[in-house]
């Protein structure tokens, strides 16, 4: 989520500057800090001559800005630099400035142009080439622009992103003292909510086997609804929070064992739709059920965990992203639900691993084996999820439930 606090109250910017000052000395690129509408927020490093002329007109500068928020906030959804062609053709790198769960801004670095040939712009615009068609100086300013070979730009990415980093821990690190000095007045009563904290961790503890939603998602489809709100007047964000509502209200009222198929396959095609929105064109899904298991009664929580599994560890390490699929169909005295990804599959390693339960907690790997414990403790070891996978084709997992449930 963004912060209401502006940028330059939370993190040093001052020391920043200097930083990237000093990196643009080294490396000879530019660079700038943006807040997440696309703001600068600091002087330009560097700036190219192409970028400053592009920059001196309102319209230049508005796509400019533009782009450079929604790039800034495709960075803050994977949570690492991004890199991407502005809307001009040349190459920029997004590293996200996120505190405490809150995206605030991100450093750019590079208008420059490289010999990685896959790279789409982030926004598409005929300004640029209006203006170089108008003045053709301009053509020859981009054509000086700095050539830097793409491995050399993961490397100065990679330490803009731990500059960063460190910067940001600093900044929770004084948030957190700040809390302890307040604290630190208020002891006795502090020790009072201590217990009661205890106690409520109990009963989360408890609920969270309840709760289909991984905590990690909410948080970052919160950020990205409240971003987009921000940036741009869109249907898409107003349909994101209407179909985030459909999954809180879901989650409060389906907390009984058993629910029907067709609710559950209802939830689970929100939260498709959902991170179809979030990812774009690189998450595809297709569900096809047999009517017949409409009212076949299932655990309220055992599928989720394998689809998100399915998308955020399978489809979405994916440069290109992929496809699922769910099929319901009967098979003499059992319903089969399969959920199969064409991602980057499961190693049998981390397979045994996640299946016996050597997964860290609360993790996505720790929701498919407590759902694949649900199945056999409800149905019998019989009962327990096939999954089959093979790295860099997909994975398949199929799920068996009696048909004297419907």
């Amino acid at each position: 989520m963004v912060n209401s606090k502006n940028l330059n109250e939370i993190i040093d910017v001052k020391l920043l500057q200097c930083i990237q000052d000093r990196l643009a000395e080294i490396t000879g690129l530019a660079y700038n800090i943006v807040d997440f509408k696309g703001n600068p927020i600091n002087s330009y490093s560097n700036f190219c001559s192409f970028c400053n002329k592009m920059r001196s007109t309102p319209e230049g500068m508005k796509i400019c800005y533009d782009a450079n928020a929604h790039a800034g906030l495709e960075a803050a959804i994977r949570q690492e630099p991004y890199v991407f062609k502005c809307p001009a053709g040349l190459v920029d790198v997004a590293t996200p400035i996120i505190v405490n769960n809150n995206y605030l801004g991100a450093v750019f670095f590079g208008q420059v142009r490289t010999n990685k040939n896959n790279l789409e712009p982030i926004k598409k615009s005929n300004y640029y080439s209006k203006m170089c068609k108008i003045n053709p100086e301009l053509l020859n300013d981009f054509n000086e622009t700095k050539y830097v070979d793409y491995s050399k730009i993961k490397s100065i990415y990679s330490l803009v992103d731990i500059v960063v980093k460190l910067l940001v821990e600093k900044s929770e690190l004084s948030s957190i003292q700040e809390e302890l000095s307040f604290n630190n007045l208020k002891l006795l009563r502090e020790k009072e909510e201590k217990t009661k904290l205890e106690q409520q961790l109990k009963v989360s503890e408890l609920n969270s086997l309840q709760t289909p939603i991984n905590d990690d998602f909410v948080l970052n489809t919160l950020n990205v609804i409240s971003s987009l709100a921000l940036i741009e007047d869109a249907p898409k964000t107003q349909e994101m929070i209407c179909l985030l509502s459909e999954l809180f209200r879901y989650n409060s009222k389906n907390i009984e064992n058993l629910v029907s198929l067709e609710k559950v396959i209802e939830n689970i095609s929100v939260y498709l739709k959902i991170q179809s929105t979030r990812f774009g064109e690189r998450i595809h899904y297709e569900i096809n059920i047999d009517d017949t298991l409409n009212k076949l009664k299932i655990p309220t929580m055992v599928l989720l965990p394998f689809i998100e599994y399915a998308v955020l560890n399978g489809l979405c390490p994916k440069r290109e992203g992929g496809t699922i699929k769910i099929k319901g169909y009967c098979n003499e005295n059992n319903a089969f639900i399969s959920i199969e990804d064409n991602g980057i599959g499961i190693s049998k390693d981390e397979l045994f691993l996640i299946l016996n339960g050597k997964c860290k907690r609360g993790s996505l790997e720790a929701g498919i084996y407590n759902s694949n414990k649900l199945l056999i403790d409800y149905y019998g070891e019989n009962y327990k999820a096939q999954i089959t996978s093979e790295i860099n084709v997909g994975t398949t997992i199929i799920l068996k439930i009696p048909l004297s449930d419907v």
